[in-house]
């Protein structure tokens, strides 16, 4: 696996099927444990490595599905309170 930009294709209870936007086309697998929100087919995710783990980071500009959008806002919400 490399840093990039993905989007998750598939989601199954842990893991996530990747596929990179540039055009390579790559695709990977990443446990679901690492992501630092709930993932949803559809979003747009950043990976990157920092030392010796793996990063994530939700691309909210980039993710079109609503329901993931709500997800990020009910998180972000409960984590104010």
């Amino acid at each position: 696996m490399k840093s990039g930009i993905y989007k998750v294709e598939v989601t199954d209870k842990k893991t996530v099927l990747l596929k990179s936007l540039d055009e390579e086309s790559e695709q990977y697998t990443f446990p679901m444990s690492e992501f630092t929100h709930e993932v949803t087919a559809g979003d747009v995710v950043e990976i990157w490595l920092e030392g010796i783990k793996w990063r994530t980071k939700y691309l909210e500009e980039e993710t079109k599905s609503a329901k993931s959008h709500l997800k990020d806002f009910k998180k972000r919400i409960l984590e104010e309170d």
